[in-house]
Order: C-alpha cells, then sequence, then structure tokens
C-alpha cells in the first residue's frame, strides 16, 4: 500500500490523519500534482492527491471516500464517526466548505493576479465562505461539541485541517475571525502523531 501525496494539501493531510488514527502506517510518496507525474496519472485520472493505492492495485481516490474505506474496513478500531455520525459529518462539511474554498482561492492567484480575484464576486463569495465556515466551527468548538475525548473524530480532525491551513495559506489576513477556542482545540490535539506528523509545510 502507497500514498501518493504532497505536503501541502489539506485533502492529503486529513486523509493522512485518518490513516494513522485507524493505526494504518503508510509513507506518504511525494508527486507534483501540478506536474502531470506519471505515477498518480496511472493511478488517478484526475491526477489529484491523495490517491491511496492498495496493495492489489485497487486506487482510493478522493480523501472522504479514503475515510469511508477505512471505517468500512477498520470497524475494531476506534471510529473517526464517534458515537452521533450525522453531527460528526454535518461538522466535517463546515470545515471542508472552508477548505474548499481556501483551495481555490489559491489555485486561481496561481494562474492570475490575487488581486485581480480577491476582489471579485466570485473571491468575496469564498472569502465569505472560508469567514462564516470558521466563525460557525469556532462556535461549535466553544460549545465543545468538537471533541477530543479518547480519539478525535472527523470533524475535529477536519476542523484543525482547516485551521492550519488558513494559517499556512492566509498569514495575517485581517478579515480572519479570532478563533480562540479552534486554536485551543489544536493545542490539544497537537502532540497526536496524526495531527503533529501531518502539519503542512
Amino acid at each position: 500500500m502507497h500514498l501518493l501525496a504532497n505536503t501541502t494539501s489539506p485533502y492529503v493531510r486529513l486523509a493522512r490523519m485518518a490513516l494513522i488514527e485507524k493505526g494504518v502506517e503508510v509513507e506518504p510518496t511525494i508527486v507534483d500534482p501540478w506536474a502531470d507525474d506519471p505515477r498518480l496519472r496511472a493511478a488517478n485520472a484526475a491526477t489529484r492527491v491523495p490517491t491511496l493505492v492498495l496493495d492489489d492495485g485497487t486506487p482510493m481516490t478522493e480523501s472522504l471516500l479514503i475515510v469511508q474505506w477505512l471505517e468500512a474496513t477498520r470497524p475494531g478500531t476506534p471510529s473517526l464517526l464517534g458515537s452521533d455520525p450525522a453531527g460528526v459529518l454535518s461538522r466535517t462539511g463546515i470545515a471542508l466548505g472552508v477548505i474548499d474554498a481556501a483551495v481555490h482561492t489559491i489555485i486561481i492567484r496561481k494562474v492570475t493576479a490575487p488581486a485581480l480575484f480577491d476582489e471579485t464576486p466570485v473571491g468575496l463569495r469564498r472569502r465569505r465562505s472560508m469567514l462564516e465556515g470558521m466563525q460557525r466551527l469556532e462556535a461549535m468548538a466553544a460549545e465543545g461539541r468538537l471533541r477530543t475525548d479518547d480519539a478525535p473524530t472527523l470533524d475535529a480532525l477536519a476542523a484543525i485541517d482547516a485551521l492550519d491551513y488558513l494559517d499556512f495559506r492566509f498569514t495575517d489576513a485581517p478579515w480572519l475571525p479570532a478563533m480562540p477556542a479552534l486554536r485551543d482545540l489544536g493545542a490539544a490535539l497537537a502532540q497526536r502523531p496524526s495531527v503533529q506528523r501531518t502539519r503542512p509545510h
């Protein structure tokens, strides 16, 4: 089994955190999805990371599908969905909305000047998605709905993923909200191998 990955993608990080939490040790094979790496292209026609190639050669693509495979094949390990699957998946969706908006903003910035895109209606809508999504996650963290007891569930991992990715890509952005509860959550999980070993760089 090997994982085709890069070091910055929040989708890769979510899959890696899930793998580690489920006790699956797989060292990532670093590829450049922008360079049409032949290993990635052979496994995934969309040339996207993460792509997990199983021992029999079956490729598993998309972070949430990898999580679903983990839950289906390793039911005896701590569940990433906990005792409230609907709530966990709902909160995870908010974090993924933030991640999608952030990643798409970075991708567009690769082909146009940030000043030309960020103030367009689409750019402003993506910024709003990041802002409002993080505000909702912050409120949920403050209410104790993102739990760190025992093993973290997918929603807590995705919230930390979103927070760290925004810190990585939008350092000191004036429009980002204060997020003390989420930062406390991050600090509480900081020493877990799944979080520590997967930080973007």
